[in-house]
C-alpha cells in the first residue's frame, strides 16, 4: 500500500491508497502530527511519497514517525517535467511540491487547457496550457491571512463576523467580502490570461479548505477536487516505481 502525504503551511494531509482507491484519508494540524503514528500502523505501508512546504521542522517530525515502518521515503522535488506535465518555471526546482502535484493531478484529470486554485494559507493560482505545459501562477495570501493582515494594520477595522453579500452592509461583511472578491478576481485573472492564449474556456479546479467559501464568487464554472495534491503524489509515485 502507499501512503502519500501533503505537509501544507497549516495541515498535514495524508491517504493510504492500495493503487486502485484510497482506503483512507485524513487531515490534522501541525500540533497532532505524532497521532499520526498509531494511524499508519494500522496499514500495510510498502510504500511512501511525500510532499513538503512546511519547513525542516516539519519534514524532521514525518521522518521519525516513519522510521518504524521500514520503508523508503520518497520525498519528492519539483523537475523539469514529470508525468507529462512540463514545467515553465525558470528554475523548475523552486515550484512547490504541492503545486507541482496538483498540476499533474489536473492533467491527469482533464488533458486540456486547465486553471488550478489551491485555496488554503495561500491562494495559489495556476494555468496549465493544452500541451501539458505549467505556463506559471499567482501567489496571493490566503481568506484567512488576508482578513488578519488587514485586521492586524488598521485602527478604525474591528474584528466582526459576516458573511459574503454582493453589497456588504456592516464592517464585518465588508472585511469578508472584500476578501474573497479579491480572491475570486485573481482567479479571473487567470483564466481570461488562459482563455486569450489558448483560444478556449480553460476549466477551473478549486482544491483546499476555503475552496467552498470561494467557489460562489466565481462567474466561471469551477470544480472542486478534493486532495489534489494527494491524487498527483499517486500519479508521481506510479511514475517512480516504473
Amino acid at each position: 500500500m502507499l501512503l502519500a502525504v501533503d505537509a501544507g503551511n497549516t495541515r498535514v494531509k495524508w491517504g493510504v491508497h492500495d493503487g486502485t482507491q484510497w482506503l483512507a484519508q485524513g487531515a490534522i494540524v501541525h500540533r497532532e502530527i505524532p497521532a499520526l503514528a498509531a494511524l499508519w500502523q494500522a496499514y500495510s505501508i510498502s510504500q511512501t511519497i511525500l510532499s513538503n512546504v512546511a519547513g525542516v521542522e516539519v519534514q524532521a517530525a514525518l521522518e521519525a514517525l516513519l522510521a518504524p515502518l521500514n520503508v523508503v521515503q520518497n520525498w519528492v522535488q519539483s523537475s523539469a517535467q514529470c508525468c507529462g506535465v512540463r514545467n515553465g518555471y525558470s528554475v523548475p526546482e523552486q515550484l512547490g511540491t504541492d503545486r507541482w502535484a496538483a498540476l499533474i493531478a489536473a492533467w491527469q484529470q482533464e488533458h486540456s487547457a486547465c486553471v488550478v486554485a489551491s485555496v488554503g494559507t495561500a491562494l495559489t493560482v495556476d494555468a496549465l496550457s493544452s500541451q501539458g505545459e505549467f505556463l506559471g501562477g499567482y501567489i496571493v495570501p490566503g481568506l484567512t491571512l488576508m482578513k488578519r493582515a488587514l485586521l492586524a494594520n488598521t485602527a478604525g477595522v474591528a474584528e466582526t463576523e459576516g458573511n459574503m453579500n454582493v453589497f456588504p452592509n456592516s464592517t464585518g461583511e465588508a472585511v469578508e467580502s472584500g476578501a474573497i472578491a479579491a480572491l475570486a478576481g485573481s482567479i479571473e485573472s487567470m483564466c481570461r490570461n488562459l482563455a486569450e492564449r489558448e483560444g478556449v474556456t480553460p476549466a477551473l479546479l478549486l482544491t483546499g479548505g476555503d475552496a467552498l467559501s470561494l467557489q460562489p464568487a466565481l462567474s466561471s464554472h469551477a470544480v472542486i477536487v478534493d486532495n489534489l495534491v494527494l491524487d498527483g503524489l499517486v500519479r508521481m509515485a506510479k511514475e517512480i516505481a516504473r
